[in-house]
């Protein structure tokens, strides 16, 4: 019965091996251009500003359509049913409204800029986009690297077990170092699976991402560490950003609709026209011209409230596209110092790693001479390993913080 059991539990373990060792082997390596390539394809959200700019172009040429004149097909008969003689008749008419104001105009002049926002829009999500996928990609590189350096404590660790042990028969070392270290072991591994539980959330929302399955995901990474330069560099490049154009030209479609909605007080003049292919005998008139002129007297201010509506509408694209302005400058310098500083930390980090590596390779030999005890070396081992695990952790978040400055930039980070 117990062999049996053996046997069970070992196909089953064998199975799961054999499913990981498959799924690895299916496994492509994909850096971060190649998520985002995947995560462009994918968005819904992008899919929809692209929709939307296309609706937008659509009532652009609708606007422009209603300048021309309309052509159509008519035909008409008459019963009267005191009279023997029907009335019939078919031809070819135009409708066209000569003079409007140039509401019309206008309306299209407001349609075409609104397309061209919606455009800058389509280039906007995009961007963020990519901030997006880079916060993810760069999460999991993190992860990654930072449980690279817990394996290498536990490395450590497992090496100074079989020391101690050998020390323990010798007599030269007691049995609490060798439990203080196992204790120390099981911290790292349970470190260990904890980041693995951070590194499949986190592959799981870049599969989300990027519409592939997560074991098929194998995130590599060759970035160089950033450097920057002036900040009057990026804030001169937030001015164009993607956002701000679409503003402007908001603002645009705004003072168009405004136009076009003052145009209303303005005479109409429409002409008509038909051409009678067939006629009642009755009559021998082959066409006719109908032009009509209307003049608003009166219509209880309506016209003067949808001009006042039309000129707030005005006003609030132009503080949006002020409250944008002011606010690319303040993320440009928000993502900058953030940047800045974080260089600044790697830089005192390197320095704290290397102090804390000689402060351990002192240690260890002061315990094999007797000088300190097992605690110390454990103490200090602690550190450098928590150093080692920040400067990966810093190394990543870099990475990433420079894909934010350049976002705020309004540019995607080479």
């Amino acid at each position: 019965m117990n062999r049996l059991l053996f046997k069970k539990r070992f196909l089953a373990v064998a199975g799961l091996c054999l499913l990981s060792i498959i799924q690895a082997s299916r496994a492509e390596e994909v850096n971060l251009p190649t998520a985002y390539g995947l995560a462009l394809a994918k968005s819904e959200s992008l899919q929809i500003s692209v929709a939307e700019w296309r609706a937008a172009e659509d009532r652009y040429r609708q606007a422009q359509g209603a300048m021309w004149p309309e052509i159509s097909a008519k035909g008409e008969s008459k019963w009267l049913p005191k009279h023997k003689d029907d009335a019939r008749q078919a031809g070819v008419g135009a409708t066209w409204t000569v003079f409007d104001g140039f509401r019309n105009a206008r309306a299209a002049d407001a349609r075409q800029a609104e397309g061209l926002a919606r455009s800058h829009d389509v280039e906007q999500a995009r961007l963020l986009l990519y901030e997006d996928v880079a916060d993810v990609f760069y999460q999991i590189r993190s992860f990654q690297d930072q449980r690279a350096a817990v394996q290498e404590e536990l490395k450590a660790l497992e090496t100074r077990t079989g020391e101690l042990e050998r020390r323990i028969k010798l007599g030269r070392s007691k049995p609490s170092d060798l439990l203080t270290t196992l204790s120390q072991m099981a911290e790292a591994r349970l470190t260990i699976e904890q980041l693995n539980q951070f590194y499949a959330a986190s592959l799981e929302l870049l599969a989300f991402m990027t519409g592939q399955p997560a074991p098929s995901l194998q995130v590599v990474d060759q970035t160089p560490l950033p450097a920057i330069g002036d900040v009057d560099k990026y804030l001169m490049a937030a001015t164009d950003r993607a956002d701000i154009k679409a503003g402007k030209a908001g603002v645009e479609a705004s003072r168009f609709d405004m136009e076009a909605t003052k145009s209303d007080r303005a005479p109409k003049v429409t002409l008509d026209a038909n051409r009678y292919l067939y006629r009642d005998p009755r009559s021998q008139d082959e066409w006719d011209i109908v032009l009509s002129l209307e003049i608003p007297l009166f219509d209880h201010s309506r016209r003067v409230a949808r001009i006042a509506e039309a000129g707030q509408q005005l006003r609030i694209s132009e503080l949006r596209l002020a409250e944008l302005q002011r606010s690319s400058e303040r993320d440009v310098r928000q993502a900058y110092q953030s940047l800045f500083y974080e260089l600044k930390q790697w830089s005192e980090l390197q320095a704290a790693i290397g102090v804390s590596a000689d402060t351990l390779a002192l240690l260890q030999k002061d315990y094999e001479l007797g000088r300190v005890n097992n605690l110390d070396v454990l103490s200090e081992s602690v550190q450098y390993w928590s150093l080692r695990r920040r400067e990966a952790a810093l190394a990543n978040q870099l990475r990433a913080s420079m894909i934010h400055l350049h976002v705020a930039a309004g540019k995607v980070s080479p």
